[in-house]
C-alpha cells in the first residue's frame, strides 16, 4: 500500500470535510438559530355574527413561541365588499398592552385564515399567557364581517412565530469532535497497516485499490443487463419517474392538491427517492445468490457483490434526478443554495441503503422467504412514507412515531431543500445522520458475522 498516496488521499478527505461543514453552516445558520411554531388551527363550527361598531370581543390564548410574527383569524365576508376596520389589541396576564394592530376589512379574504403580521416582532417566551380583543370601526349592519368559532365560543385564531434554537453554538464544538474522533482513528489504522493488521481503512484502501476495476465491471454489467434488449435503453431510467409521477398525479392530484403547495414537485421527489431505494435493495438482496457461480470459484470480498449493485442503481438516480430538477424549473421553483445540501442527504440515504442491502442479502442465503417478504414490506413501507399524500392526515398522536420511519426523514429533507428553499431544522440532519450509520453498523456486523458461511448455502 501506497503510504503517500494514502495520506493525499486522507488530507483531500479532511478538506472536503471541513468545505462541507462551511457550506452547511453558510446555508443553514438561519434554521439552526430559529425553529419555526405555528399553533393549531381550529375547526371552523359556527360564528359570532357581524362585527360591527360597539361589539368587543374577548379570547384568551397562550404563545407557542418564544417570539410571535402575526396571527391568523378565520374571518367570513359574507361574499361581499365591505368597509370599515378591526382594531386587535393583545394584552398580557398583567392587563400590559403588548401589540396594537388596525385592519382593514375590505382586505379580508372570505371562509379562510387571514394573517396579520407585526411590524416588530414580540419576544414574549413560549407559554405566555395572551388576550386578543378585537373592536370594529365604522362597521355597520349590513358593511361588516363576521368571525368564525369553534363551537365552543371561542374564536379561531391562530400564532404563528419562532423558538430561539442554541445548536447554532454547538455546531462547531459537534464538527471538531467528530473529525478530532476520526483523526485519532485514522492515526491508529495508519499505525495498524504499517504492522500488517488488517482494519476499517485498511479495508476501504484496498477495496478501491484493488478492486476498484472489478467493481467498475460489475456495475457496468448490471447496469447493461438492465436495458438489455430495450430499444430505449437509459432514456427508460428518466421515463420511469416521470411516466409513474404522470399516474399518480392524475390519480391523487384531485385528493391532496390543494393541501401540497407546488404539488408536481412534492410528487416527483418523492417518486425518484423512494425509487431509488426500492431499485438498490431489490436488486442488492439476491447479490450473493445471483453471483454464487463466481463466489464458488473465485475468492474475492462478498461485500463488492452488493455493493455493485447499489452502484449501479446510483446510476439510475443520478439520471432520475434530471426530470426532477426540470419539473423543478418548469414550474417555477427557484434553484437555491439549499440545493447543496442534498448532498448530505443522499450520502445518508446512500449509507442507509447500504446497511439495509447487507442485511438483506444476507437474509437471503439462509431465508429464500425473504424475497417474497420483501415484497409486502415494500409495499407497506411505500405507504407508510409520504410520498403522493401530506403529513397533515396523520392524526397528531401517532406523528412521533410515523416520523420514526427513516424514508420520512431522507424524503422530508430533500422537500424542504428543493422547495421551500431553506435548509432543515437541526433534527432532520440528526433523524438522517443516526439513521444511516444505525442501520449501517448493523448491516456490517450481521454481514461479516455470517458471510463466511455463504458458501455452504449457496
Amino acid at each position: 500500500m501506497d503510504m503517500k498516496k494514502t495520506k493525499r488521499l486522507l488530507f483531500l478527505t479532511a478538506a472536503v470535510y471541513w468545505i462541507s461543514v462551511l457550506g452547511i453552516f453558510a446555508i443553514a445558520q438561519e434554521q439552526f438559530r430559529y425553529s419555526a411554531v405555528s399553533g393549531e388551527k381550529s375547526a371552523a363550527v359556527t360564528t359570532v355574527g357581524e362585527v360591527v361598531d360597539g361589539m368587543q370581543l374577548h379570547q384568551e390564548t397562550v404563545s407557542p413561541a418564544d417570539v410571535v410574527q402575526s396571527l391568523e383569524l378565520m374571518v367570513g365576508t359574507y361574499g361581499r365588499s365591505n368597509t370599515g376596520q378591526l382594531l386587535l389589541t393583545l394584552t398580557d396576564a398583567g392587563g400590559a398592552v403588548v401589540c396594537e394592530k388596525t385592519i382593514d376589512v375590505s382586505t379580508l379574504k372570505n371562509d379562510q385564515y387571514n394573517q396579520v403580521s407585526f411590524h416588530t416582532p414580540l419576544e414574549l417566551g413560549r407559554g405566555t399567557a395572551l388576550t386578543l380583543t378585537i373592536n370594529s370601526k365604522g362597521c355597520t349592519p349590513g358593511n361588516a364581517v363576521t368571525l368564525y368559532t369553534d363551537g365552543a365560543e371561542a374564536l379561531c385564531i391562530r400564532i404563528n412565530g419562532y423558538n430561539n434554537l442554541s445548536f447554532y453554538r454547538i455546531y462547531w464544538i459537534l464538527a471538531a469532535a467528530a473529525f478530532a474522533a476520526a483523526f485519532f482513528y485514522v492515526i491508529r489504522c495508519l499505525r495498524g497497516i504499517r504492522r500488517g493488521q488488517s482494519n476499517l481503512l485498511a479495508g476501504i484502501l484496498t477495496l478501491f485499490s484493488r478492486y476498484g476495476f472489478l467493481i467498475r465491471q460489475l456495475v457496468a454489467r448490471d447496469f447493461k443487463t438492465k436495458y438489455k434488449r430495450s430499444a430505449l435503453g437509459m432514456a427508460w431510467s428518466i421515463m420511469n419517474p416521470m411516466l409513474t409521477m404522470a399516474v399518480q398525479y392524475l390519480v391523487f392530484s384531485t385528493l391532496f392538491k390543494n393541501d401540497i403547495p407546488n404539488y408536481l414537485v412534492y410528487l416527483l421527489t418523492g417518486i425518484v427517492f423512494f425509487s431509488f431505494f426500492n431499485e438498490s435493495l431489490t436488486l442488492g438482496m439476491t447479490a450473493i445468490t445471483g453471483n454464487a457461480s463466481l463466489i464458488k470459484k473465485v475468492y474475492m470480498p462478498r461485500y463488492i457483490y452488493p455493493l455493485s449493485r447499489i452502484l449501479s442503481s446510483m446510476v439510475n438516480f443520478l439520471l432520475a434526478l434530471v426530470p426532477l430538477f426540470l419539473v423543478v424549473i418548469v414550474t417555477g421553483t427557484s434553484l437555491r443554495p439549499s440545493l447543496f445540501l442534498l448532498l448530505f442527504d443522499i450520502g445518508c440515504l446512500l449509507v442507509f441503503i447500504i446497511g439495509m442491502t447487507l442485511l438483506l442479502s444476507t437474509a437471503v442465503v439462509f431465508f429464500q422467504d425473504t424475497l417474497f417478504l420483501w415484497n409486502v414490506a415494500c409495499l407497506m413501507w411505500q405507504y407508510l412514507t409520504p410520498i403522493f399524500y401530506p403529513e397533515s392526515i396523520i392524526p397528531a398522536a401517532f406523528l412521533p412515531v410515523y416520523r420514526l420511519n427513516p424514508l420520512y426523514q431522507f424524503i422530508t429533507f430533500a422537500r424542504i431543500c428543493i422547495i421551500d428553499g431553506i435548509s432543515p431544522p437541526p433534527g432532520n440532519y440528526l433523524g438522517c445522520l443516526l439513521s444511516a450509520l444505525g442501520v449501517l453498523t448493523l448491516g456490517i456486523v450481521v454481514f461479516k458475522r455470517y458471510q463466511d458461511k455463504f458458501v455452504l448455502y449457496l
